[in-house]
């Protein structure tokens, strides 16, 4: 399940990583899906520790970012990278529009899916509470465009020197069928 592991984490430690991930992120799927008004799953993750010269993600670009921050009971952040194109199809759900491609990128549909993340992983922090037993409180996501991966990775993981990449495929309908990543230091 993991490429280019440290001595940082242990093999049971990445899968532990994966299925807590799986369960609350699974959970999220549900009041995703009654947002779009679509089937939504999200399949079981593969977990990478990759040094962040070797985490590349150009085939997702252009990309959209979005920032949740733990607040209680967890401290830290994740980072989750989605597809643009991804991004439209869920932003012309939301606006009962038939035509993603006409969908422009501007601080509205950054707001869509801002408000879509929100519901996603207010739902993974409730499930992530309920499976460690304690409270787990989020942020307000922040969702941004990443125009250059090497300006995200150098704002966000310069410092550091494994992060956790967490593949997971994302299914939506018949409309989407592609993978997103969560990235946490």
């Amino acid at each position: 399940m993991a490429e280019n592991t440290t001595n940082l984490l242990s093999e049971m430690e990445l899968d532990a990583i994966g299925e807590i991930l799986n369960i609350s992120l699974g959970s999220s799927a549900t009041s995703v899906s009654e947002l779009l008004e679509q089937p939504v799953t999200i399949t079981t993750p593969t977990v990478k520790v990759l040094k962040p010269d070797e985490f590349s993600f150009t085939s997702y670009e252009p990309a959209i970012g979005v920032e949740i921050n733990y607040v209680q009971g967890l401290s830290g952040r994740n980072i989750m990278i989605l597809k643009e194109s991804d991004v439209k199809v869920i932003v012309a759900l939301l606006l009962h529009n038939d035509n993603p491609e006409e969908i422009v990128m501007d601080e509205m549909s950054i707001g869509a899916i801002r408000e879509v993340m929100n519901q996603m992983m207010g739902a993974a922090s409730t499930a992530l509470a309920q499976f460690l037993n304690r409270q787990v409180n989020i942020s307000p996501p922040d969702s941004f465009p990443i125009n250059s991966s090497q300006d995200f990775k150098s704002k966000y993981f310069e410092n550091y020197g494994d992060i956790v990449t967490v593949y997971f495929n994302l299914m939506i309908g018949d409309l989407v069928n592609s993978e997103f990543i969560n990235v946490m230091t």
